[in-house]
């Protein structure tokens, strides 16, 4: 018997979402940016999928942005946040996903951010405590933690953070 244990990595799609998408990968492929009829449609389709995403979290469809994977997310939001604020500081961990973790030794490089890394536990959680005091020491921090570690499933209590 094969079990698919990854699911933080990757999860089959769930098949209404496959039949809704089939046409678009099949007969309308396109760049939604170009004028032509194709691209027009994929335009209309994807800002409604902008306005659906925006309605369910409460925002405005303007702040939902796209990208082609976590990486590029966990890119555009470090980097972003860390122009757009002068941030000089991020709180994070050394189990964090790699896209995280190189990016911000890219920024204490290129930036001068300055890396707090706390420690989490041989569970993989880390301390409300530790998190609190390196809050205290640094308030204007960017904290970047995951909420499922893709490496030994622990899960983040968001609540509690």
């Amino acid at each position: 018997m094969n079990v698919y244990l990854d699911n933080a990595a990757s999860s089959p799609l769930d098949a209404e979402v496959l039949e809704y998408m089939l046409p678009f990968l099949s007969m309308h492929h396109g760049n939604p940016s170009s004028t032509h009829s194709h691209g027009r449609l994929l335009k209309a389709e994807l800002e409604k999928a902008r306005r659906t995403i925006a309605n369910c979290l409460g925002a405005s469809p303007g702040e939902i942005i796209f990208t082609s994977g976590g990486t590029e997310a966990d890119n555009m939001a470090l980097c972003g946040a860390v122009a757009a604020y002068g941030l000089t500081h991020i709180i994070s961990t050394r189990i964090e996903h790699h896209a995280v973790t190189h990016t911000i030794e890219h920024l204490a490089q290129s930036r001068g951010v300055t890396p707090v890394w706390l420690t989490p536990d041989e569970h993989g959680r880390i301390s409300l405590q530790e998190l609190e005091k390196a809050l205290k020491a640094h308030p204007q921090a960017l904290v970047s933690l995951m909420h499922a570690n893709n490496e030994i499933g622990t899960l983040l209590d968001i609540e509690a953070v």
